[in-house]
């Protein structure tokens, strides 16, 4: 990235060999207390230094740095070459709302922020996917302690040795039941022997299944983050006494809740998606584009 622009030497003799671009002007529009009349849309190209080519085009140095803060959350800034180009829209108090870049040669960004649940992120609008998240293992879905292993044991109401495909964790009843990591609800009702029950897709093949519920609070095809509240602790379907039947999936195969790591995969919301598409045509539509397409080259 481009240093910033200094003062050429005194001394003919001792003048740098490198040609800096000259100190820039910033816009008053965007220096100014607020941005009248709406938003605003400043466009360019990164040109040899990405940082002063938006301030060059009137961006401030918190929304230049706002900027380059949202694109790293996607790509390195050493990718960025001279003729892409940028594109960020600031709301009414110069908060910067859409970063967008054009790429020569690859795919290019569309971040929208997004703010859901106290939660503010960058959405890429070309696809809206989230990350599930990326931890150690995988959060334990109540407050209890494990009261039956995975593996083979000896059924309590079936009387017979079979596989349990999960952990069973005794808690009281109504005991709050969360979500153990990032994902989309696949399946919340009754299903049979598990009784009441949730299936949340993290992505990457991997499905976490809680059992025997008394009552269910997620709903089919919505998205939770790691911790939230999915239904409460019961003993519906075959079951002794309120627990929580816990149970990890990968590729439909059931594998040791207790030994899951999660990777990062992507969670595609196809809500999300369009209303992220929304969102953007919105904020571009009423724009008042300022452009500066020579700004730092």
């Amino acid at each position: 990235m481009a240093m910033a622009p200094t003062e050429a030497a005194q001394s003919i003799e001792f003048a740098p060999k490198r040609a800096f671009a000259p100190p820039v002007k910033p816009s008053p529009i965007a220096e100014g207390a607020a941005i009248p009349g709406g938003p605003l849309r400043i466009e360019g190209h990164a040109g040899e230094g990405l940082y002063w080519s938006l301030r060059g085009a009137g961006a401030t140095p918190q929304v230049a740095a706002a900027y380059l803060s949202a694109l790293a959350t996607k790509i390195d800034d050493g990718d960025i070459g001279p003729s892409d180009a940028f594109d960020l829209v600031l709301g009414r108090n110069k908060e910067l709302l859409y970063a967008g870049l054009q790429r020569v040669g690859q795919a290019g960004l569309q971040l929208v922020r997004w703010t859901a649940d106290g939660r503010s992120e960058w959405i890429d609008a070309a696809n809206a996917q989230r990350p599930v998240s990326t931890s150690s293992g995988l959060m334990m879905p109540v407050d209890g302690h494990i009261t039956s292993y995975f593996g083979y044991r000896y059924h309590p109401i079936l009387h017979l040795t079979r596989f349990h495909a999960g952990v069973d964790i005794g808690a009281g009843w109504g005991s709050p039941i969360v979500a153990a990591g990032d994902g989309r609800v696949v399946a919340a009702g009754w299903a049979g022997g598990y009784g009441r029950e949730v299936q949340i897709a993290h992505g990457g093949g991997l499905v976490s299944l809680y059992g025997h519920m008394s009552e269910i609070v997620a709903q089919p095809g919505s998205f939770v983050r790691q911790g939230q509240l999915i239904g409460y602790v019961g003993s519906s379907g075959l079951s002794t006494g309120p627990h929580v039947h816990f149970e990890v999936r990968l590729g439909g195969q059931p594998v040791n809740p207790l030994g899951v790591r999660f990777t990062s995969a992507p969670v595609v919301d196809t809500h999300l998606v369009e209303a992220v598409k929304m969102r953007l045509k919105a904020l571009l539509s009423v724009a008042v584009t300022k452009s500066n397409n020579t700004a730092g080259a």
